[in-house]
């Protein structure tokens, strides 16, 4: 089973980013399953349902998302859908779901998300138990596990925790592809970021004078997207029956 999970697609150039890679790296990979994180696809603030839409016809088969999975007026019509999830450490009670199982060839592949605390302001459980106390109710042949983190030291730990008992671990959040795709000791996939879909020479996606202007003075600004310069597609195509990831990272031209 072949899974193309692609990195945070940031606002409409990320979306527009989609729109020019997916196709071709759908075609060059040939991946069985597209996992997008949604977390800032629709203005930085969550997936819309009118997006969503839009992308389960162009082929994606799921989506994950972050600290801003609550943040829009549709959340609750979004997070009702069977094939996007929300970070599975909010406490009880919280609309959505906390993972997804998707068939393929008779074989079942869950995609959990967590987030993770350090540097995080969300009050929410702890993601080394929660996963502890998931991976008792889950039956699956695979599972892979999209964790919504700051801190690298946390995404290690995780990943050292759940070695051996999930198949893959993708970080998510930094914005920043990391060169340290491997397979841990006991078989699990690991990276730490996968990346962002956007403007390649920006501050993460955001505008460029806004975030110096935001360091130089310390006053807080709401973030609004680079519009401007060429554009990159961050992803990972991880090959579950040869226990391999392989980083994607496609430019344009400066």
């Amino acid at each position: 089973m072949k899974i193309l999970f692609v990195g945070d697609v940031y606002m409409d150039r990320g979306r527009e980013a989609f729109a020019k890679y997916y196709p071709q790296v759908k075609e060059t990979y040939k991946p069985h399953i597209t996992i997008v994180n949604g977390e800032n696809i629709t203005n930085g603030n969550g997936l819309s349902d009118a997006i969503y839409k839009e992308y389960m016809m162009k082929g994606v088969h799921l989506f994950t998302l972050g600290n801003h999975a609550f943040s829009r007026k549709d959340a609750l019509q979004v997070l009702a859908y069977d094939n996007v999830v929300r970070p599975a450490n909010y406490g009880p009670g919280t609309i959505g779901k906390g993972f997804a199982t998707i068939r393929f060839n008779d074989q079942r592949l869950t995609v959990i998300n967590l987030l993770g605390r350090v540097f995080m302001r969300d009050p929410i459980d702890n993601p080394f138990t929660r996963m502890d106390e998931l991976l008792k109710e889950i039956e699956s042949d695979y599972i892979l596990v999209d964790f919504h983190a700051e801190a690298t030291s946390e995404k290690y730990a995780l990943a050292n925790y759940l070695d051996g008992r999930v198949d893959a671990l993708i970080g998510t959040h930094t914005h920043v592809q990391t060169a340290d795709e491997c397979k841990f000791p006991k078989g699990m996939l690991y990276i730490s970021d996968v990346g962002m879909s956007g403007v390649r020479f920006s501050i993460i996606g955001g505008e460029i004078k806004q975030g110096i202007r935001k360091f130089v003075t310390g006053v807080p600004e709401r973030i609004y997207p680079e519009k401007e310069g060429p554009l990159q597609f961050n992803a990972v195509l991880i090959d579950l029956d040869k226990r391999t990831i392989q980083r994607i990272d496609l430019k344009d031209a400066s």
